[in-house]
């Protein structure tokens, strides 16, 4: 599994499984799953699959005021399919409904969105940033891509929701599946214009 993500809209949980492509089939699917309570039952249909040099290659799903965003670490032989997309979710199978809102040029595969802020972060063996991170504070209208060098190459994984305080928990990881340290990071408010 790389993520799951419950849309209240749909009252519907979505989930994305799957690395790569090697004979066996799609390892990268999208599923979607609703809970009966009354019958403790769980019906789950898969809505998606692709290869993993796709867009659905992805992590970071967030629904936000009835859309859908998700950030792919697509990989393979260029050229790439990756980035931050949003749609409606009705239109995941359709990528031409799909919006690209930010490409970062390397694999990222991990993003939060909380009071109109998106956090992501790069996979740091595919980065030229030592500890990488994606940053937009105004849904998506202007991003940067700060890098905080003073960790090492780090991969940025596993973004907690803000405390009280305003400050993101992240956990770093060496390469990028050995556990690291832990970081608590607060994105500055976006600049008023005019």
């Amino acid at each position: 599994m790389h993520t799951v993500a419950y849309n209240p809209v749909e009252k519907a949980f979505y989930a994305t499984t799957g690395d790569g492509t090697r004979g066996f089939g799609h390892e990268c699917h999208w599923l979607r799953g609703t809970y009966d309570a009354k019958r403790d039952r769980w019906d789950w249909d898969v809505i998606v699959s692709d290869v993993s040099n796709s867009r659905y290659k992805c992590g970071g799903l967030n629904f936000v005021d009835g859309r859908l965003y998700w950030i792919s670490d697509s990989n393979g032989p260029p050229p790439y399919d990756r980035g931050i997309f949003a749609c409606d979710p009705r239109d995941l199978r359709d990528p031409r409904k799909h919006v690209r809102l930010f490409d970062p040029g390397v694999e990222s595969g991990c993003m939060i969105i909380q009071d109109g802020t998106f956090l992501a972060t790069h996979c740091a063996p595919a980065s030229p940033l030592n500890t990488g991170f994606i940053v937009s504070n105004d849904m998506g209208r202007t991003w940067a891509q700060p890098d905080l060098k003073e960790f090492g190459k780090r991969s940025p994984v596993r973004l907690h929701e803000k405390n009280g305080e305003g400050w993101f928990r992240v956990d770093l990881r060496s390469g990028w599946i050995e556990h690291a340290e832990v970081l608590f990071i607060k994105p500055k408010p976006a600049r008023r214009q005019g």
